[in-house]
């Protein structure tokens, strides 16, 4: 039994929406302008080290590893455990790691760029999956090329749409997830449109920023509060919003889609694990997800890299996780939401 300040974090954590993201791959089949690869070093941008040698970092957790902290998180009772990368449809052993965690009552969902969904297309459903969240910044081809890093006739907003759409058919619970940015902004009603006439729910976000460097929007950061006003022109129907974990969330149905829009601007978290942080002007997230990946690291935050820790394997999974979301927590009676464009 783990000590009632590390459950009390937990649950305070897990029902507040806080995301639990392990990363299963470190390679991808795109390189979007915008991507923070789960704040691993990113082979597609590979540092003077890594550019000196012209490989990727080796990963520093086997598929065992993989499967036993992904385990542990629904051992906690965690809601959910976002799989990514990288493209994690490009791992090998996928069907392996998804049918081995002993997830319980947690939900598993995949974060996908949808490019290689054949893979999943070629065999029955797979039950452990309950949710696949697609990426769609954009309907346009060359914005694919251009922007993220597309190639062949695989790498095209075409493409994807095509996957996306046969994915709902073969029986996945499919939702687009848009990265609102000045980049892609006058593309989104044509994305809308997309998903509405497939029966798809769609949530859209602003970038979350992984570095500092100027110009990392793309141009300017558009607030989501955009997005609502184009909903209501949609003839979209307002339902709840709530501050959470990751910014405030505001859900809109048109028909039988579900459209939720997040808004760090509008209010995103601060713990005590946010003081003395020397990010918080640019910091587009706020206290949101544990992070995890192949490269070894236990990351709490994007911005913040010196929190950034290798995995414990000698506290065990399950207390590892627990003492990572107690730190973020912090106390919560301090804890505060607040408004504001990021830097």
């Amino acid at each position: 039994m783990y000590a009632a300040p590390l459950l009390d974090s937990f649950r305070t954590f897990n029902e507040g929406g806080g995301k639990f993201r392990l990363a299963i791959l470190n390679a991808c089949n795109l390189d979007c302008f915008f991507c923070h690869n789960e704040a691993m070093d990113n082979p597609r941008r590979p540092s003077t080290s890594l550019r000196m040698v012209g490989l990727r970092t080796p990963d520093e957790l086997s598929v065992e590893d993989l499967i036993g902290i992904a385990s542990a998180w629904a051992a906690l009772g965690g809601d959910q455990i976002n799989l990514t990368g990288g493209e994690p449809l490009a791992h090998p052993e996928l069907v392996r790691i998804l049918t081995s965690i002993d997830k319980r009552t947690t939900r598993i969902a995949l974060n996908t760029n949808a490019i290689l969904a054949p893979r999943l297309l070629a065999r029955p459903k797979l039950d452990a999956l309950d949710l696949i969240l697609a990426s769609l910044h954009s309907v346009d081809d060359a914005f694919f090329r251009d922007r993220l890093g597309g190639k062949g006739a695989a790498g095209t907003a075409t493409h994807v749409m095509a996957q996306i759409a046969a994915l709902r058919r073969h029986g996945y619970q499919v939702e687009i997830n848009f990265s609102l940015s000045g980049a892609n902004r006058d593309g989104f009603d044509r994305v809308l449109d997309f998903a509405l006439a497939h029966d798809l729910d769609l949530k859209a976000i602003a970038l979350v920023r992984s570095d500092c460097s100027p110009g990392f929007y793309g141009g300017d950061w558009v607030d989501p509060a955009w997005i609502a006003d184009r909903l209501a022109t949609r003839g979209a129907t307002p339902g709840k919003t709530r501050d959470s974990f990751g910014g405030r969330k505001t859900a809109y149905t048109i028909g039988t889609s579900k459209i939720e829009v997040k808004n760090i601007a509008a209010g995103r978290l601060r713990t005590d694990f946010c003081r003395g942080c020397l990010h918080q002007g640019e910091c587009g997230e706020g206290v949101y997800g544990v992070r995890v990946g192949v490269d070894g690291l236990v990351k709490p935050c994007l911005l913040r890299k010196d929190k950034h820790h290798p995995v414990a394997r000698e506290l065990g999974w399950e207390r590892m996780l627990l003492e990572t979301v107690h730190a973020m927590v912090g106390d919560w009676s301090r804890a505060r939401f607040v408004s504001g464009a990021p830097g």
